[in-house]
């Protein structure tokens, strides 16, 4: 049976070596994000949002990315359980 406890630990295990993964994942992909935005959303995407996302991933890297999301379980089971209940 899931528990919140069980979510807890796997979000931990998860997240315990995210920093490289989010890297990779979001490096070099502003096209993809305003691409993103133009067909979710129907918007288009002008050039200081495009240049502010571009600047906001490079400027994160792994280490810090990883720093950031590291022991914060508790903080995401608890906001995990306020979503739900709203």
């Amino acid at each position: 049976m899931a528990t919140l406890e069980l979510a807890k630990r796997k979000w931990a295990r998860k997240m315990a070596n995210a920093g490289a993964k989010w890297k990779a994942a979001v490096t070099g992909k502003t096209d993809a994000y305003v691409e993103g935005i133009r067909t979710s959303l129907g918007l288009p995407v002008g050039p200081i949002t495009r240049g502010n996302w571009t600047t906001g991933v490079d400027d994160v890297s792994a280490a810090d990315f990883q720093s950031a999301v590291s022991g914060k379980e508790d903080y995401w089971a608890r906001r995990l359980a306020e979503g739900l209940a709203a």
